[in-house]
């Protein structure tokens, strides 16, 4: 199943938003070279069509779609990342809690 928020993600559940944006941050971070041309790969893939669309639009119309894309980016975006960064939020949970652990002391 694809977790379409940080808060799907039992994993994840003990901690804040900014914790969980934190944790996802060193999951991506994580990534091997290829896996992160892959990310950004498969996010321009759901992207494109956005792109080609706005290109046949003309007029003031134009900028209310801008904006709504542009609202809508972290929806589109944000299951992708999540899901690349999945087999390394455990990795990365731990690193977290060891910023946190010398950052206290």
């Amino acid at each position: 199943m694809i977790a379409w928020k940080l808060s799907q993600i039992a994993a994840l559940t003990p901690y804040k938003l900014r914790e969980k944006q934190q944790i996802l941050a060193l999951a991506i971070a994580e990534l091997s070279a290829t896996q992160k041309v892959s990310l950004r790969v498969a996010k321009l893939c759901v992207l494109i069509p956005f792109f080609i669309m706005f290109a046949y639009i003309k007029g003031w119309i134009l900028i209310p779609l801008l904006l709504v894309a542009g609202l809508l980016y972290p929806l589109l975006t944000s299951p992708i990342d999540i899901w690349f960064a999945k087999p390394h939020l455990e990795k990365a949970i731990r690193a977290f809690k060891e910023q946190n652990t010398t950052q206290a002391s």
